[in-house]
C-alpha cells in the first residue's frame, strides 16, 4: 500500500512546476517517490531530479529540452498556463495549447505502455461543444507553431479570447487523442479547475484587471477559491495506477459548479450547458 499510486521510482515530466497547481503536483510527486523532470521558464523551488528552463511559446526552447529528458517516462503532466489578459491572445494560445501539444507529441514515443498524460484545462473551456467544428479544424493542422499562427491569423474571430479557446483546445484534444493512445497502452485525461488561489489568479486580478466580484461569479456554492493542492492532487490521481482504466476524460474539479449549471441551479454564464 505504500506505493498505491504507483509513482515510486517512476520518471515523470511536468511543465509549469514553478508555481501554482504545477508546483503542488510536482511536490506531491516527489513525496511519492517519482523522479521528476520539471520544465518551466521560472525557477523551480520543488526539489525535483532536474529542472530545465523552457519557454512553452518557443518550439526551439522545447526542442532544446528534449535531450535532457529520459528516454522512457511513465507520465507527462501539462500544467503550464497563463491568463489572457495580461498575456496577448496569441501568446496565451501558444503557451496554453500549442506548446502543450508540441511537447506532448514529441514525448508520446517515450511514454511506456501503461503510462499516461494529464493536462490542466479550465472551467472556462467547458463551453467547447459550440466550438467543436472550429477547434477540430485547428487540431487537424500539424503540431507546428507556424501552422497554428497562420490559422489564427486567418480565423481571428475564433480565438480572439485566447484563454477560453486554448482551454477548449485542451479538452477536445484530450478526448480526440484517447483512441489513438489507447492503441499504444497510454491514457490521456485533463481537469477543468474552478477559480484557484494561485499566482495565476493574482496575475489575472492584477495585471489582467479582473475584479474580484467578476471572478466570484464562477465560484462553487461552497463560496471559496480552491487551493493549489486541491487541483494538483486530482491531476496526480488521474495519472496514477488507481486510474488505470480512465482515459479521454475531462474532469471538472469545481466542487459542483458545473453540476449546478447543468441542473439549472445557477446562470450559465460560460455557455457550458449548450
Amino acid at each position: 500500500m505504500k506505493n498505491v499510486l504507483g509513482y515510486q521510482g517512476e520518471k515523470v515530466v511536468i511543465t509549469g512546476a514553478a508555481s501554482g497547481m504545477g508546483a503542488a503536483a510536482a511536490k506531491l510527486l516527489t513525496e511519492l517517490g517519482a523522479e521528476v523532470y520539471a520544465l518551466d521558464i521560472a525557477q523551480v523551488s520543488v526539489p525535483v531530479a532536474k529542472a530545465i528552463k523552457v519557454d512553452m511559446k518557443d518550439p526551439a526552447s522545447i526542442d532544446a529540452a528534449l535531450p535532457e529528458l529520459p528516454d522512457e517516462i511513465y507520465a507527462l503532466f501539462n500544467c503550464a498556463g497563463v491568463p489572457s489578459p495580461p498575456f496577448s491572445p496569441l501568446d496565451t494560445v501558444y503557451i496554453n495549447f500549442c506548446g502543450l501539444r508540441y511537447l506532448t507529441e514529441l514525448l508520446i514515443p517515450r511514454i511506456k505502455n501503461g503510462g499516461s498524460i494529464a493536462s490542466i484545462a479550465s472551467t472556462a473551456g467547458m463551453a467547447w461543444r459550440p466550438k467543436l467544428t472550429q477547434v477540430n479544424e485547428f487540431l487537424a493542422l500539424d503540431s507546428s507553431f507556424d501552422a497554428a499562427t497562420k490559422w489564427m491569423a486567418e480565423n481571428p474571430e475564433h480565438c480572439a479570447e485566447g484563454y477560453g479557446f486554448s482551454k477548449q483546445c485542451i479538452i477536445i484534444y484530450t478526448m480526440s487523442m484517447a483512441k489513438e493512445l489507447a492503441q499504444k497502452g497510454i491514457r490521456i485525461n485533463c481537469i477543468s479547475p474552478s477559480p484557484t488561489a494561485s499566482g495565476f489568479m493574482d496575475k489575472l486580478k492584477g495585471e489582467g484587471q479582473m475584479p474580484d466580484d467578476a471572478i466570484d461569479l464562477f465560484l462553487p456554492s461552497n463560496g471559496r477559491y480552491a487551493t493549489r493542492s486541491e487541483m494538483g492532487d486530482p491531476l496526480v490521481l488521474l495519472n496514477s495506477k488507481l486510474s488505470s482504466f480512465v482515459s479521454g476524460q475531462n474532469l471538472p474539479v469545481d466542487y459542483g459548479y458545473c453540476a449546478e449549471v447543468f441542473m439549472g441551479q445557477r446562470d450559465d454564464l460560460l455557455g457550458i450547458a449548450k
